[in-house]
């Protein structure tokens, strides 16, 4: 997979797009919560619902995200890459 250079807020995803985690501008304490939830550096993860809540998906767990969250989660969005 080829994910973007520029990072974009979870909220501003497309649902049913895919995406590289890249930085979280949270508290630790909540940062750490969302780590032990899956959330972790460069994880894949795929946005499956918008709007409150936002649902992601990472690996085979699903986790709710308030929009306050998403708005501070940044990730690298999947690219098609053209043969």
């Amino acid at each position: 997979m080829t994910f973007a250079r520029s990072a974009v807020r979870l909220s501003d995803m497309h649902v049913g797009a895919s995406a590289r985690m890249h930085d979280v501008q949270l508290d630790a304490v909540t940062r750490q919560r969302l780590a032990s939830l899956g959330l972790t550096e460069n994880c894949e993860l795929r946005l499956c619902k918008g709007g409150e809540p936002y649902i992601v998906q990472v690996r085979s767990t699903r986790i709710g995200l308030s929009k306050a969250v998403a708005q501070q989660i940044f990730v690298l969005p999947q690219v098609d890459v053209e043969p």
